[in-house]
């Protein structure tokens, strides 16, 4: 009980924070997770292929970006420091299992989009698999069944494959990079996650943003960490973030 009051109040703490600054950030019409895949990409030296993306608005996008990082820096990290050293790490993996199985019909509008029946199969076979053996998504059982762990896909990518470029450039306050495809495919993504608006499964309105806050606060010590490893290094960290994205996006869609 007094783990579970204290992992409210940090999350509500930064509920206040996160959801005031960004209503994008809330709604999660960006994926952090780009950038923890961007990091293993790198490490294991995969050839990402080059990519090149349009940035008519650098100037409004360099101005939003190192607000960015200040907030991630400066304010953002403190408080992931203090999650960190509230929950424990099985809690933090729990969490994250459990929104990452409720993620489960974007991936799947993600395969069918592009007729990708077999990976559409194995997310069906996963989402079952973890929801019953794993204990409604807080363990991934998945894992332990070859076959039950396909490539995630997203609409962003199906728009990707079907020919469409990125259009330009955006980085969101808050939010982080993306694109003008990407943007429209997370908000298309909003019509079949469980969660977000406007078909939403969750009716009360409280409710979805504390599930929408837990999600974001859990994923954000990772996030920051990672966002700092490719910052940090870079003669230019915009230019790094943005081609980085650009590649990540380019090997995902050819997948």
């Amino acid at each position: 009980m007094n783990f579970l009051i204290r992992l409210l109040a940090v999350v509500g703490s930064l509920t206040g924070l996160l959801i005031s600054s960004s209503s994008l950030l809330a709604e999660d019409f960006i994926d952090f997770d780009d950038l923890i895949d961007f990091d293993e990409m790198v490490d294991n030296d995969s050839g990402a292929p080059e990519a090149e993306i349009a940035d008519p608005f650098e100037g409004i996008n360099r101005v939003i970006f190192s607000f960015n990082d200040g907030a991630y820096k400066k304010v953002i990290q403190p408080f992931t420091r203090q999650y960190v050293r509230i929950v424990p790490i099985e809690g933090r993996k729990g969490i994250a299992n459990f929104f990452d199985n409720l993620g489960y019909p974007v991936r799947l509008a993600g395969s069918v989009l592009q007729l990708k029946l077999g990976r559409a199969t194995q997310e069906t076979g996963k989402f079952l698999v973890n929801t019953t053996a794993g204990m409604a998504g807080f363990m991934d059982a998945a894992q332990d069944f070859d076959g039950l762990n396909p490539e995630q896909e997203d609409i962003g990518q199906a728009l990707g494959s079907w020919g469409l470029k990125h259009g330009f450039y955006i980085v969101l306050p808050l939010a982080g990079p993306s694109s003008l495809r990407d943007f429209v495919g997370r908000i298309g993504e909003g019509a079949v996650d469980p969660i977000s608006e406007p078909w939403s499964q969750v009716d009360d309105s409280q409710a979805r943003v504390a599930l929408q806050a837990v999600d974001t606060v859990n994923d954000l010590p990772e996030i920051i960490d990672i966002y700092s490893s490719i910052t940090n290094s870079a003669i230019d960290p915009y230019i790094a973030v943005r081609d980085g994205y650009a590649q990540l996006r380019a090997v995902q869609v050819s997948k």
